[in-house]
């Protein structure tokens, strides 16, 4: 299976030399905004959202990480690091965007969501303006944004998911994650139905047993949402995501020729690869997440 993988990167490296990949930035003319969501938690999607933002900036890409999770600080933890100021120092008007970045691993830069008693879609307009000011000024510097959002169907949950250009569900094969998983595709599906999703199988086996979930899920998506959604990859099982989570440290830095690893830069790979349509004039995330404000 190793040698299959590697075998996969090396085409896939081949046809990045090819097709001479430029950035984000000079492709599209802004920073490219994905989401990482779940339908509930311990899928691994944290997990996926830190080692994917690692690998992109790997390949020479300015990553900015948002840690949205506003009740679990799941970065934190997983990085052992406690960030002196977030995103509530910045509705408070104490700080600006770029005061709250923090240094993380393997050159990515991290935005600390705000904690978990400040509802963001009920802030006042003077306060959203101001984040949209700040952070549409801060954005320009990347070429990724991408926003580890907390698990379930919270209202800012859905804003920043549906305010993205992208985003990857992530889910395992067992039959609670999967129904979760497919409730929130059905919520994204109805707040924006042009939104393109991707399915990221964690814990599996094998590739047959990722593509099975996956046929799974996009035949209940057509058949009764009536969308198809597309297959981004799978992570294999793998221990060395258990002891690198032990050790506070992402597994692609601790162990970057483990199976896990090697699955999950193909995967980044095709993210880099893939192509966004944006349909909408708003260049922020947050000038998006207060336009289509969610309710409860």
């Amino acid at each position: 299976m190793a040698e299959d993988q590697l075998e996969q990167l090396r085409q896939m490296r081949s046809l990045e030399r090819r097709n001479g990949l430029e950035s984000a930035q000079d492709r599209q003319g802004g920073a490219r905004r994905l989401s990482v969501t779940s339908g509930k938690g311990g899928v691994g999607k944290s997990s996926f959202a830190l080692n994917t933002a690692i690998i992109l900036a790997d390949m020479k890409r300015r990553i900015l990480l948002i840690d949205a999770d506003t009740n679990l600080a799941n970065l934190d933890i997983m990085l052992g690091i406690s960030p002196r100021s977030n995103l509530s120092d910045v509705i408070t008007g104490g700080k600006f965007m770029r005061d709250i970045v923090i240094s993380g691993p393997g050159g990515i830069d991290i935005l600390p969501g705000a904690s978990g008693d400040v509802e963001m879609v009920r802030l006042e307009t003077e306060v959203q303006r101001r984040l949209v000011d700040s952070f549409s000024e801060l954005e320009r510097e990347y070429d990724f944004v991408i926003i580890d959002t907390g698990a379930g169907l919270t209202a800012s949950v859905i804003n920043y998911v549906t305010s993205s250009d992208e985003v990857v569900v992530v889910t395992n094969p067992e039959p609670t994650a999967f129904s979760d998983a497919y409730t929130m595709i059905k919520v994204i599906s109805a707040y924006n139905p042009a939104l393109r999703v991707r399915l990221l199988v964690n814990g599996v086996k094998s590739r047959e047993e990722a593509i099975n979930v996956y046929e799974g899920m996009n035949l209940v998506a057509q058949n009764y949402i009536n969308r198809s959604i597309d297959y981004l990859g799978h992570l294999p099982t793998d221990n060395c995501v258990a002891v690198a989570v032990t050790r506070q440290s992402p597994f692609v830095l601790e162990f970057p020729k483990c199976a896990a690893s090697i699955a999950l830069r193909m995967t980044a790979r095709k993210l880099l690869l893939g192509q966004i349509d944006r349909t909408s004039k708003e260049r922020s995330l947050f000038s998006r997440f207060f336009k289509g404000k969610a309710d409860k």
